[in-house]
């Protein structure tokens, strides 16, 4: 369950990110270019992590189901229109009384067929919350996550990912007691994952995204675009200004 976890402290960075970013627009009437170029592609790069933890993992816990897998315990012998694949998980990780993390949920996989009944995709729905604590904050989060998937190659070396991922985060600081509350939103179009080789590319397609919510005390509400555009680049757009990324 490394990946899952590792999965969520990922998310958690995009929306520390996103609020640190956020509080500063409030309290300064300019923001340095750099800076945003620094958020824009923490964002992109945070996200194709993201991905790269889950549907274009290829572990056996978190990444797509495929023939002679195991999956919950399960063999994967062949796969049939509608057939549905469960993930249960429940992980806990701790390191001495500094860190505790507690992870559940459950991933769902539902094979989807084209017009020749032939397996070629899945409607895919996750849902977890992550609790615990650090030697930084205390946190309380859930995510939902909902995709279509289509295989363009076999054995999903080459997919296209529609869907949408849901989260709220509740932060609290140690060290001032400051609470923070945010709800994330994207929105995945036409997203074309080549993980033929690796590092896996995402080659085409969009993430809007938006975040809101309160941050100590301050209202914020940041929205924005990934355009991916192959070759590990992107390019993010937010308050009318535009920033090409290197992913990697």
């Amino acid at each position: 369950m490394i990946s899952k976890f590792r999965f969520a402290t990922l998310l958690s960075l995009v929306a520390l990110t996103v609020v640190i970013y956020s509080a500063c627009k409030k309290d300064s009437t300019t923001v340095k270019t750099n800076d945003d170029a620094a958020i824009a592609k923490s964002i992109a790069v945070n996200f194709y992590n993201s991905v790269g933890n889950t549907i274009a993992s290829k572990n056996t816990v978190t990444g797509l189901p495929i023939i002679n897998s195991v999956r919950n315990g399960i063999k994967v012998n062949d796969l049939t229109c509608g057939e549905t694949i469960d993930q249960p998980f429940n992980n806990i990780y701790t390191k001495g009384d500094s860190v505790k993390d507690v992870m559940t949920g459950a991933n769902k996989f539902v094979v989807s067929c084209d017009a020749n009944s032939q397996p070629n995709g899945y409607a895919y729905t996750g849902h977890y919350v992550n609790t615990g604590f650090s030697p930084y904050s205390t946190y309380d989060n859930s995510v939902d996550e909902q995709y279509t998937l289509k295989a363009l190659l076999p054995e999903y070396a080459k997919m296209e990912v529609n869907g949408t991922q849901s989260s709220v985060y509740k932060f609290t600081t140690k060290k001032d007691n400051e609470y923070m509350v945010q709800t994330n939103t994207y929105a995945l179009k036409g997203i074309i994952i080549d993980a033929a080789s690796r590092p896996f590319d995402i080659t085409a397609g969009t993430a809007t995204f938006v975040s809101k919510g309160t941050n100590a005390g301050k209202d914020f509400n940041f929205a924005g675009t990934i355009e991916f555009l192959g070759n590990h680049k992107a390019k993010v757009s937010f308050d009318g200004k535009s920033f090409d990324i290197e992913i990697l």
